[in-house]
Order: C-alpha cells, then structure tokens, then sequence
C-alpha cells in the first residue's frame, strides 16, 4: 500500500486507500496477516466515493473470497473505473496471501470487471495451469486469462529464466505487444509489480492509452530498480 500511494504521487495523483489485510512482514519476509472483513472494506470506501470523483483505480492483494465479492460488488455498484487488477496470490518468499476459493471467486467476479490484469509467471501459472519457460508461453498464458473474462492481461517476465532482457507480453483484447527492457541483477526493488499496477493505472486515469501507459510505468519501475538498494548478505 506504502508502494501503491508513493508510486501514485510521483504521477501527480491524489492517492486513496482501502485496506484488505495487514501484514507482518519486512523485505524479506512474510510472518503473518490479519485479514479484514468485507463490511470493513466497503465502510472504508464508501466515504471516500461521497467524497472524491475517482480517476483510477487498482487492487491488490484480497485475501478471501468475502472480500474478493465485496469488491467487485462495489465496482459493479458505484461509479469506480475498472481496476488494474495485481492479482496478489502469494509472497516473493512463498507464503500463501490469497485462499483458494478467493482465486476462484476473483477469476468469475473481478477479472470481468477489470481493464488490465498483471500476473507474474508464478501467477500467470496458477491461473491457467500451464508452466512459462519462454515468451512464446507467455503469450499462451495471456490469451487463456483473457478467455476467462478480462479484457486486457500483461504478463510480467521478471521470473523468466535465463532471459537477456526483462519481458513483459501485453494482450489487449487480441491485440500483442512485447515490450522489452534492460534486465537489471543484484538489485531488489520490494513491491515493484505493486509499483507497476499502481503506474499503469495512474496513466488510464490521466487518459493514456494502454499500451502507453504500460510503457510508461515499465520505464518508472526501470528507474526505481535502478535507483534501489543493492541486496544485502
């Protein structure tokens, strides 16, 4: 969330939030989580819609599947734009952050909803069962997840072994772009596909196309690795 807010004010964005769980945790693990109810979540967004016109919007991790149908219940219900959905299923250090059932529930009631989803290879996997080795597979995973209800799908290439270069395949409705850039090691940024959703959904609310927003937060999140703290022993 601390990632989502400082990523939104860097594009001149006013940043708003709900919190779904809290977690225990610092840059190299995870210990815990408390999650919240779907009463709590909608009680912290409904003020926010009385007062604010919202230009944006992402979501990230949704631990349940109560929270998950009360989320997309309020996109079906109020005025919010379709999200940039960060389909957090579990950890970087492996502890699991979404129930299964709230996966399922995510898959028939938010991705529908959504403008974009951003899977990572090891989320892009546990959507559609297949395992990504290659970007010929990515584009395989991208167009299964599309079949499931979201317009729009990037798979995040960062777990790609052996790759030269970091790539990310756009599907847009049908539509393919690769977008390739210089993979950076020895560098670890905590957040970044937070930080990547947050960027791309702050450049559709300030009226860019897809494509051109992806490309913009791929070059923010570049900037932000390159500018982080080399890994410590």
């Amino acid at each position: 969330m601390l990632a989502d807010v400082r990523t939104f004010e860097a594009f001149g964005c006013q940043a708003l939030a709900a919190i779904t769980s809290i977690t225990f945790q610092n840059e190299r693990n995870v210990f815990g989580q408390v999650h919240q109810t779907a009463e709590a979540v909608r009680a912290q967004v409904m003020p926010l819609l009385e007062e604010y016109k919202i230009a944006c919007a992402k979501t990230g991790m949704m631990p349940t599947r109560e929270v998950v149908s009360e989320v997309a219940r309020l996109f079906r219900e109020t005025d919010l734009p379709s999200p940039v959905v960060d389909p957090v299923i579990g950890s970087t250090s492996g502890r699991r952050l979404m129930e299964e059932n709230a996966l399922d529930t995510l898959i028939v009631e938010i991705l529908p909803l959504a403008r974009l989803i951003t899977p990572n290879i090891p989320e892009a996997e546990t959507l559609t069962g297949i395992t990504i080795t290659s970007e010929a597979e990515m584009r395989r995973a991208a167009a299964i997840i599309r079949q499931m209800g979201a317009p729009a799908v990037l798979i995040k290439g960062g777990h790609l072994p052996k790759a030269e270069y970091a790539v990310d395949v756009l599907d847009n409705q049908g539509k393919v772009t690769v977008f390739r850039t210089e993979r950076i090691t020895g560098i670890e940024l905590h957040g970044s596909g937070c930080i990547l959703s947050a960027a791309i959904a702050a450049g559709l609310g300030k009226g860019l196309a897809l494509e051109d927003s992806v490309a913009a937060a791929k070059t923010f999140v570049l900037e932000a690795i390159r500018k982080a703290p080399r890994l410590r022993s």
